[in-house]
């Protein structure tokens, strides 16, 4: 019962005896004596509901609720694994519900989540992965993301998942570019915060390494052709610096070149057996440029069947990359103008290299009908 609502038939056997002395005394010489003992019969019915509220605080925590009203009562520790009531099949299912960065998280939490279990079964965490990716990827999807074999997580799948999902960046730059209202758009000036720049990179982290893969490269305000667009090995830029360099289409030999400045060593057991590790369209007369960045390159042999220049107009170059037939095929503003390079294997990311001022902007897209 609300210990505000306790009645007098409910206090104690000397409070109530007390009271009745109080109403025997009627005489005026009693009346500073009745009013001491009102007094203690109140102080003395505080106490005893102060016990009660006290009591019931206790019983609502054991119970697992604290009202509002109640500062003292405190709720008990939960305990180490809240989960372990739980059996793995329903901690995997709510896992489905998280993101790979999160799932990683739920991993380092405690062994149960992230270890590997009895029977050489994955992890729990890695488990659901494993149906998040196979639930919600689409066909085209699983073609471009070929799991690797030898201890490639699904957690690491389901990250390159969402990766591929997301809108095209060129977030690795170097010397002469910048970029310019987003992430996806570049630009390149000749002189900027009184530096000369003739030539200038910017690469995208995206890693492609199976499947197809389009995407629409839009350069606007161009002053001239000289534009490079293509693919590279994926890389690892060794510093923040922006005045560092990078031109692996003026350097049959980049990668030693620029040894200092960029590693190329991080994802090259992926590149499979082809030599071409930067291939790019070239903008003043359409030609194909690729190099091994160890001294070979393609030199007096540039032409394609097809090949046609950007010219100084605005326009779209798209660039398919057919990683399961080792092709990269060019469009000029969605007009499909044939097949520019063959033999490709391994990883690649989308590049551009200007030795021209201009703005361009990047996006992933389907290929043209």
């Amino acid at each position: 019962k609300d210990p505000r609502q306790v009645g007098v038939a409910e206090l104690g056997e000397e409070t109530r005896s007390k009271m009745c002395e109080v109403r025997e005394e009627t005489g005026p010489g009693t009346m500073e004596a009745r009013l001491a003992t009102l007094e203690a019969i109140v102080r003395q019915q505080q106490g005893e509901i102060q016990h009660l509220r006290n009591r019931v605080g206790m019983l609502e925590a054991e119970a697992g609720h604290v009202p509002a009203s109640n500062k003292r009562a405190k709720l008990a520790p939960p305990p180490a694994d809240a989960f372990s009531p739980l059996g793995d099949e329903a901690v995997s299912y709510c896992a489905s519900y998280l993101g790979a960065c999160d799932l990683v998280q739920l991993g380092r939490t405690c062994r149960r989540f992230g270890a590997g279990r009895d029977g050489g079964r994955p992890s729990l965490v890695d488990g659901a992965a494993r149906q998040i990716f196979h639930e919600t990827a689409t066909a085209d999807e699983k073609e471009c993301l070929a799991r690797y074999e030898g201890g490639e997580t699904h957690v690491k799948l389901l990250k390159e998942l969402e990766g591929l999902r997301k809108p095209l960046e060129l977030d690795i730059l170097f010397r002469g570019i910048s970029h310019f209202g987003s992430t996806a758009t570049i630009q390149f000036i000749h002189c900027n915060d009184g530096y000369v720049y003739d030539k200038g990179s910017a690469i995208s982290s995206h890693i492609m390494r199976s499947g197809r893969h389009y995407a629409n490269f839009k350069a606007t305000q161009m002053a001239s052709d000289e534009i490079n667009i293509g693919i590279i090995r994926p890389l690892l830029k060794k510093n923040d610096r922006m005045d560092s360099e990078f031109h692996p289409v003026c350097w049959d030999d980049f990668r030693t070149r620029y040894d200092s400045d960029v590693d190329f060593t991080i994802r090259a057991s992926h590149w499979g057996d082809g030599n071409v590790n930067c291939c790019t369209y070239y903008g003043v007369d359409g030609s194909c440029w690729w190099s091994s960045g160890e001294g070979t390159c393609n030199e007096g042999d540039r032409e394609w069947s097809g090949n046609g220049a950007m010219g100084f107009d605005p326009c779209t170059i798209g660039l398919l990359l057919d990683l399961n037939a080792g092709t990269l095929t060019v469009y000029k503003n969605s007009r499909r103008l044939g097949v520019m390079k063959r033999g490709l294997t391994g990883e690649y990311c989308w590049m551009v290299t200007l030795l021209t001022e201009c703005i361009i902007s990047v996006e992933r897209d389907v290929p043209p009908e």
